[in-house]
C-alpha cells in the first residue's frame, strides 16, 4: 500500500504543481479512529475544536484553537516528530504553493483539481484501515482512492462557496459513470516547510496570515475567511505571496 500512497504523490505533485511527502500508512489491528483534526462520519466532517464565544450578532468571536482548525482544515496537521509540535503542510497541501499566480478569490476560480487536492489533504488525516473501506473501488477492490460523490461534494461544500457543476466539470478527476472522484498514480517527495499565522477579525470576515518557511524558499498565504453562525466557516479568498 505504501507503493501506492508513493505513486499517487507524484502524480498529484506533476498535475497540480503541489509539493508533497509520502505519507506514512500503518495498517492497525485496533478498531478505525477518525481523523485527528477532521473527523468524518457518515460522509459529514465535523470539527473537534469547540465553539467559541459568540458575538452579539451571533457571529463567534475568533480565539486561537478555532483559527488553528481553520488553519489545518485548508492543509496543515500537527508534527510531533521533532520535538515540540509544529504545524507543517499535509503531503499535498494549498500552503505548498508559493508563486503569487496560485492566488485566488471566489470558489469558481480554484480548478475542480485544486479541489480534489484539498479534499486528498483532508484525508491525510483519517485513519488507514477507515480509508480503505471509506473509499474502496467497486470496480478493482483496491482500498483508499476512490471518492463516492456525495463524500466528496459535502466536505468540499462546507468549506468552500463552490456549485457541484464546477466541481464536475473537469473528467481527470470526476467520474460520472462512477459518480465518484479519482485520479492516477505517479510519485514523488518534496521537503516539509513549516508554518506560523497571525489573525485579525472584522465583523463575520476573519483574515488569517499564514507564514510558510523551508530551507529553500519561504511565503504567506493571506486567508480570507467569513465565518458563520454556530462555527462553522467558508474560506473566500487565498492571496498567495513568495518572500
Amino acid at each position: 500500500m505504501k507503493s501506492s500512497v508513493f505513486a499517487l504523490a507524484l502524480a498529484l505533485g506533476l498535475i497540480l504543481s503541489l509539493g508533497g511527502c509520502e505519507e506514512k500508512a500503518r495498517p492497525s489491528s485496533q478498531t478505525p479512529t477518525e481523523p485527528s483534526s477532521i473527523e468524518v462520519r457518515g460522509g459529514e466532517l465535523e470539527s473537534s475544536v469547540s465553539v467559541p464565544e459568540e458575538t452579539t450578532s451571533g457571529i463567534p468571536q475568533a480565539d486561537d484553537a478555532l483559527v488553528r482548525e481553520i488553519v489545518l482544515v485548508y492543509g496543515a496537521e500537527e508534527n510531533t516528530y521533532n520535538g515540540p509540535v509544529q504545524l507543517v503542510p499535509t503531503a499535498i497541501s494549498f500552503y505548498n504553493r508559493t508563486e503569487p499566480e496560485y492566488s485566488w478569490e471566489g470558489g469558481e476560480s480554484l480548478s475542480p483539481g485544486s479541489y480534489f487536492s484539498w479534499f486528498f489533504s483532508t484525508t491525510m488525516k483519517e485513519d488507514y484501515e477507515y480509508k480503505l473501506e471509506a473509499y474502496k473501488n467497486p470496480r478493482t477492490e483496491d482500498g483508499g482512492w476512490f471518492y463516492p460523490q456525495e463524500i466528496y461534494e459535502e466536505r468540499v461544500q462546507r468549506y468552500f462557496q463552490v456549485s457541484t457543476e464546477h466541481l464536475r466539470s473537469d473528467p481527470i478527476y470526476y467520474h460520472e459513470e462512477d459518480q465518484a472522484y479519482y485520479l492516477g498514480s505517479g510519485g514523488g517527495k518534496g521537503e516539509t516547510p513549516q508554518l506560523s499565522y497571525t489573525y485579525s477579525q472584522e465583523g463575520d470576515i476573519l483574515t488569517v496570515v499564514v507564514a510558510v518557511d523551508s530551507p529553500s524558499s519561504s511565503g504567506r498565504h493571506t486567508l480570507t475567511v467569513r465565518l458563520e453562525e454556530g462555527g462553522g466557516w467558508k474560506y473566500l479568498a487565498d492571496k498567495v505571496e513568495q518572500l
